[in-house]
C-alpha cells in the first residue's frame, strides 16, 4: 500500500501504514534500530546532510551546525533562516530533510509512497499547517490532508478497541508540543446508510512551546551542576565534548527514571570520572512546575466539556511514559488513564485516516467487493470511521464599518474557534465608495470568540501583522477587481471556507458574478497598496 500517515515530530518522527490485514503498523527504522526518525539535521559540510539519531550525536560537538526542534518554529514569522555552507534554510526546507528520511525509510524496504497525511498539533494556526504542508510537498510527497495529533491518536485507539458513546480526553504530550482534546466517539450513519464510528472534537487547548524538551534541560541543566560543583568548576570551563556527552545521556537517564527510584549518571569531567545519582524524587521536583502548567490547559479544557463528562483519558506521546505524568493525570481522572502506543499511535491514526481519504476520491469503498468477492481488511477498518474535528481558530475580513458614529476599520469573525470542520460562511459587504477600481479582502486569523475585534490596525490604518491581545494575525489578502463606474451599493458576496488544510476566500460581484478566489498567501508575500479607499465596508447604507 502507497498510502502513509506521518507523524512529524518537534524531537522524533514516525511513519505508518497499514499493512495487508488492514491493521496499521509503523515503518521501522532499521539504521538507528528504533521505530522513530530523530528530527533533528546536522550539515556536516557542503556535500553531507545527516538527518536522524546521528546528528543528535553533535548537538554541542558541533551545535552551530545542528538543527533541532524545528517544529516549534515552522510557519512562525519571527523564525530564524539557517545558512550552512553559503546555502540558507528556512524551517521549512528543514522540515522537508526529515520528512525525506521517513521517505528513505520506506523506499530503503521496497515501498513506494504515493499520498500521506502529516499530523498538526490541534492549535496551529494556517500558516503553521500551510507550512507543514508545503514541507510535504518539498519531499515529494503528495500531502492528501493534515490532521490534528490528538484526533490521530483517538483514531487508532478507536479503531482497537470502540465503546459506543464515550466521551475521552486526549492527553498528548509530545517532545516540544502539548495538546490536549475532548472527542465523542459515537455510532452514526454515513452518507450510503451504514453505521460508522464517529469521532468528534468537542474541545482542545494546549501550547506549541511546551514539551518534554523542558523536561530535558531541567535535567540536563541538574547534572551540569552537579558535575560542576563535584569538580569545583563552572558551567562555562565544562568542555564542548563533556556537554555533549551529558546530553547525550539525559534521555537515557529520564527513561531510567520512569522505571526505577534513581539512576547514575557517570560522567568524564576533564579526565576525571564523575558518578551523578539523580533519584525520581528530585526528577520530579525540579520540573513540578512544567507538570503544573500542562494541567492548567487541562483545566482550561475542562471548562468547555466538564470532568465528570470525562469516561476515559487518552495518554499520547513518548513523554507521557514519565510517572509524574501518569499520576497527576490519574489523580485527576482516577481509573480512567488509558496508554496505548503512546509514541506510535498518532502515525498510526494518520496512516488509517490516509486510507479513509483515499478510498473516498475513487478507492473501493465499504460497499464494494474486491476481486475475489470480500471486502478487504483495509477497506473494513478505514470504511468504519467518520471524523469531525474543529476549527483552530478564528477567521474573518478586515472591514469598514460605516455604521458607527465614527468609521473603523473592525475585524469581523466569521468563524469562530471551536466550530466544526469544514466550517463555511457567507456575508455580503459593499465598496466604500463609488467608482472603485477594486477592493482589498483582507484576510485575518485570531484566537478571540468576539463577533468584532478593535484594534487591529496601526496608526496608519493599516492591519496589524499579529494582535498580541487576541493573537491577531494577517493571513492574506485578495484583490477584487471591480468594472468601470461600480456604485458603492454594488453587492461583494464574501465567503470564508476553513478545512484542515487551510482557509479558502471567495468573493463574487453579484451584479456581473465575477468570481474572485484565493488560498491565501502568507503576510510576508503581499505587495498591495493599502489605502483606505480599497477596502469594503459592512453596510449598503
Amino acid at each position: 500500500m502507497s498510502t502513509y500517515g506521518i507523524d512529524l515530530g518537534t524531537t522524533y518522527s514516525c511513519i505508518a501504514r497499514l499493512d495487508s490485514n488492514g491493521n496499521p503498523e509503523v515503518i521501522r527504522n532499521n539504521e538507528d534500530d528504533s521505530n522513530t526518525v530523530a528530527s533533528v539535521v546536522f550539515f556536516e559540510n557542503a556535500n553531507n546532510v545527516v538527518v536522524g539519531q546521528a546528528a543528535k550525536e553533535n548537538v554541542e560537538t558541533d551545535g552551530d551546525r545542528v538543527v533541532q526542534f524545528v517544529k516549534r518554529e515552522i510557519g512562525k514569522r519571527d523564525s530564524r533562516v539557517y545558512e550552512f555552507d553559503g546555502k540558507t534554510y528556512t524551517p521549512v526546507e528543514i522540515s522537508a530533510l526529515i520528512l525525506t528520511r521517513l521517505k528513505n525509510l520506506v523506499e530503503a524496504q521496497g515501498g513506494t509512497i504515493e499520498d500521506v497525511v502529516i499530523t498538526v498539533p490541534a492549535y496551529f494556526g494556517l500558516e503553521e499547517r500551510s507550512a507543514t504542508k508545503q514541507a510535504g510537498e518539498l519531499a515529494g510527497l503528495h500531502v492528501l490532508s493534515l490532521i490534528n495529533e490528538p484526533t490521530a491518536a483517538a483514531l487508532s485507539y478507536c479503531a482497537r478497541q470502540f465503546q459506543e458513546d464515550r466521551t475521552i480526553l486526549v492527553y498528548d504530550l509530545g517532545g516540544g508540543t502539548f495538546d490536549v482534546t475532548v472527542v465523542k466517539m459515537s455510532m452514526s450513519q454515513n452518507a450510503a446508510g451504514n453505521d460508522v464510528q464517529k469521532i468528534t472534537v468537542l474541545a482542545t487547548g494546549g501550547d506549541d512551546r511546551l514539551g518534554g524538551k523542558d523536561w530535558d534541560d531541567r535535567l540536563y541543566n541538574y547534572i551540569l551542576h552537579a558535575c560542576c560543583d563535584e569538580n569545583g568548576l563552572t558551567p562555562e570551563e565544562i568542555e564542548a565534548e563533556t556537554r555533549q556527552d551529558i546530553r547525550s545521556k539525559v534521555e537515557e537517564a529520564k527513561r531510567k527514571l520512569s522505571k526505577k527510584q534513581s539512576a547514575k549518571v557517570r560522567i568524564d569531567v576533564n579526565g576525571a570520572r564523575t558518578e551523578i545519582t539523580v533519584t525520581r524524587k528530585d526528577f520530579e521536583n525540579m520540573t513540578s512546575d512544567i507538570v503544573a502548567k500542562a494541567m492548567n490547559f487541562v483545566d482550561a479544557t475542562l471548562e468547555k466539556v466538564p470532568a465528570e463528562a470525562i469516561d476515559t483519558v487518552l495518554l499520547v506521546g513518548g513523554s507521557t511514559y514519565m510517572p509524574m505524568i501518569k499520576n497527576v493525570v490519574e489523580a485527576k481522572f482516577p481509573g480512567k488513564v488509558q496508554q496505548h502506543d503512546p509514541d506510535q499511535a498518532v502515525a498510526k491514526g494518520a496512516a488509517i485516516y490516509a486510507s479513509m481519504l483515499v478510498e473516498e476520491v475513487g478507492s473501493p469503498s465499504a460497499g464494494d467487493e474486491t476481486a475475489g468477492g470480500e471486502t478487504s481488511h483495509a477497506e473494513q477498518l478505514t470504511s468504519k470511521f467518520t471524523v469531525e474535528d474543529q476549527t483552530p481558530r478564528s477567521f474573518g475580513p478586515g472591514v469598514v464599518d460605516t455604521t458607527a458614529a465614527k468609521h473603523k476599520y473592525v475585524l469581523e469573525n466569521f468563524i469562530k474557534i471551536g466550530e466544526k470542520m469544514p466550517a463555511v460562511f457567507t456575508k455580503t459587504y459593499y465598496p466604500l465608495e463609488d467608482n472603485q477600481e477594486r477592493v482589498l479582502l483582507r484576510a485575518f486569523e485570531n484566537r478571540s470568540t468576539d463577533d468584532t475585534l478593535i484594534p487591529c490596525v496601526d496608526e496608519d490604518g493599516n492591519p496589524q501583522a499579529t494582535d498580541p491581545a487576541h493573537y491577531v494575525k494577517l493571513l492574506g489578502e485578495l484583490v477584487v477587481n471591480l468594472p468601470p463606474n461600480t456604485s458603492r451599493d454594488t453587492p461583494i458576496k464574501v465567503t470564508f471556507k476553513v478545512d484542515a488544510s487551510g482557509v479558502h476566500v471567495e468573493a463574487i460581484n453579484t451584479k456581473t458574478n465575477e468570481t474572485f478566489e484565493t488560498f491565501l498567501r502568507t503576510e510576508s508575500d503581499i505587495d498591495v497598496e493599502r489605502s483606505a479607499v480599497h477596502q469594503l465596508r459592512i453596510s449598503s447604507d
